[in-house]
């Protein structure tokens, strides 16, 4: 005679084990979810934190220029990272000094260590004639679009 089978007698995952999977799913999907709102994948656009420690109005090859000397900024940052905003053209990249004819509309850095991020003693020239008028000049960092640190040259 044949037996006649009952759904209760197929065999599957206990429910012990069921729950356990949910749960591990439910927290697996949660933290993926935190994440990607989070943006903790490596996020570029924190804004450093950084000091002009000191600012002097110096003469280079003719030309009175601003020389903003920088601190460590933290994290590191890379100088192609930086505009100087305040200045009368509107925020400009920098470039590296390398001597030679200075150029209006270009604000110019020194990189002490040679290694393209801002060390203690980099410094930035930034000639008279860009500076806005109310002399405010902002160091920002291009990922995020945040101010680094604002400086008012007019007490220099």
């Amino acid at each position: 005679m044949m037996r006649k089978r009952h759904w209760r007698d197929r065999k599957g995952v206990s429910p012990v084990i069921a729950t356990i999977l949910m749960v591990a799913i439910t927290v697996v999907l949660a933290a993926v979810l935190y994440v990607m709102v989070m943006g903790l994948g490596g996020d570029t656009a924190v804004t450093p934190t950084g000091q002009v420690t000191n600012v002097e109005e110096i003469t280079i090859e003719d030309v009175e220029v601003y020389k903003l000397t920088l601190s460590v900024f933290s994290p590191s940052t890379k100088f192609s990272n930086l505009n100087v905003g305040g200045l009368a053209a509107g925020p400009l990249a920098l470039t590296e000094y390398k001597g030679g004819g200075l150029v209006a509309g270009t604000v110019y850095f020194v990189d002490n260590t040679g290694d393209g991020t801002v060390s203690q003693g980099d410094y930035l020239y930034i000639l008279k004639q860009d500076v806005g008028n109310d002399k405010v000049v902002s160091i920002l960092y291009m990922p995020s679009g945040g101010v680094i640190v604002e400086k008012d040259l007019s007490s220099s």
